[in-house]
C-alpha cells in the first residue's frame, strides 16, 4: 500500500473543508482578523483605548467576527450536501469532547482538553485542526462560563494549535516519528498558546512598570518588555501544560490517531462530484 494511499483520510478531510475560494477566503480572513487581534500593541499602537477598557469595546466585534466567520464555514459544508453534514458532525463529537475535558478545570495551566485538538488536526488537517479548536473553545466557553472578552482569543489562539498540528507528518508515517513530532508540538504550543493569549491583556496591566506596554516605544523596545512580562507572570504555568500535552500524546496519541485514521476511512470523507454519482446510478439501475 502506497504512503498516497494511507495518508487520504486527512487529504479528503481538507477537500471536504474545502478548496473553494469562499472557504479559502473565510479561513484567511479569520486567521487574519485574529493576528491583528494580538499583534496590535506591537503594529498599531494608536488603536489603545484607555487601560481600564481591558478589551470591552473591541472584545465582542472580534468575537462577532470570528463567530460570524465560523459559522459561514459551517453553513457552507452543510450546504454541500453527503460530505458537508458528516464533517460538521465530526466537529460536533470532537467539540464536544472538549468541552467535557475542560469541566474539571485547569492543572496550573493545563487541560486535558488539548488532547483532543492534537490528535484531530494532524489526522485530518490544518483547516479541520482549525476549525474544531475555535469551535470547541466556544462551545466550552459556553458551557464553563468563560464568557467575556477574552473568549475570541481563546478561540483563534486554540485554533492554531489545532492547524499547527495538522501540518505534522500524518497517516503513513512510522507511529515513532508521528507520536515524537505530535509529543514535541504539544510541548512548543503549550508554551506558544500561552505565549500568545497574554498578548490579549498585556497592555492594560502593569502600567508603569519596565514590563510594560509602551504605546511610544519601538516594536523592538515593546516586544523585550512583553517577553520580560511573559517570563515573570506566566512561563511556569505554561511549562505545566507543555509537559501534560506531551504525557498525554506519549500514553493516549496512537490509540486516538489510530480510531481517527479509522472513522475517516469509514466515513468516506470524500467529494463525489454529481455527474459521477449519477454515473453509478444509472449504471446500477441498468
Amino acid at each position: 500500500m502506497s504512503a498516497a494511499s494511507i495518508s487520504a483520510p486527512r487529504a479528503r478531510t481538507e477537500a471536504a473543508l474545502g478548496k473553494p475560494r469562499a472557504r479559502v477566503v473565510l479561513l484567511v480572513v479569520a486567521n487574519v482578523l485574529g493576528v491583528l487581534a494580538f499583534a496590535w500593541p506591537f503594529l498599531l499602537p494608536a488603536l489603545a483605548g484607555p487601560a481600564s477598557e481591558n478589551h470591552k469595546v473591541d472584545g465582542p466585534w472580534i468575537l462577532l467576527g470570528v463567530v460570524g466567520i465560523l459559522g459561514a464555514l459551517l453553513f457552507l459544508e452543510m450546504g454541500r450536501g453527503g460530505m458537508g453534514p458528516k464533517v460538521v458532525s465530526l466537529v460536533a463529537v470532537l467539540g464536544a469532547a472538549i468541552v467535557a475535558l475542560r469541566l474539571p478545570g485547569f492543572i496550573a495551566g493545563f487541560s486535558a482538553m488539548f488532547i483532543v485538538v492534537l490528535v484531530a488536526g494532524n489526522a485530518f488537517g490544518p483547516s479541520f485542526g482549525f476549525l474544531l479548536g475555535a469551535v470547541g473553545m466556544f462551545a466550552s466557553g459556553l458551557f464553563v462560563g468563560g464568557l467575556g472578552p477574552w473568549l475570541p482569543f481563546e478561540m483563534v489562539a486554540f485554533g492554531w494549535v489545532g492547524a499547527g498540528a495538522g501540518l505534522l507528518p500524518g497517516a503513513g508515517t512510522p507511529w515513532g516519528i508521528r507520536i515524537g513530532a505530535l509529543a514535541a508540538y504539544g510541548a512548543l504550543a503549550g508554551v506558544v498558546y500561552g505565549a500568545i493569549m497574554n498578548l490579549w491583556t498585556w497592555p492594560f496591566l502593569a502600567d508603569g512598570s519596565a514590563i510594560a506596554w509602551d504605546p511610544s516605544g519601538t516594536f523592538a523596545e515593546n516586544l523585550r518588555h512583553y517577553l520580560s512580562f511573559y517570563l515573570v507572570t506566566s512561563l511556569a504555568w505554561d511549562m505545566a501544560r507543555a509537559i501534560g500535552n506531551v504525557v498525554l500524546v506519549v500514553a493516549l496519541g496512537r490509540p486516538l490517531l489510530g480510531a481517527l485514521d479509522r472513522a475517516a476511512k469509514r466515513m468516506r470523507l470524500s467529494i463525489v462530484p454529481v455527474t459521477t454519482a449519477a454515473r453509478r446510478s444509472a449504471t446500477s439501475v441498468g
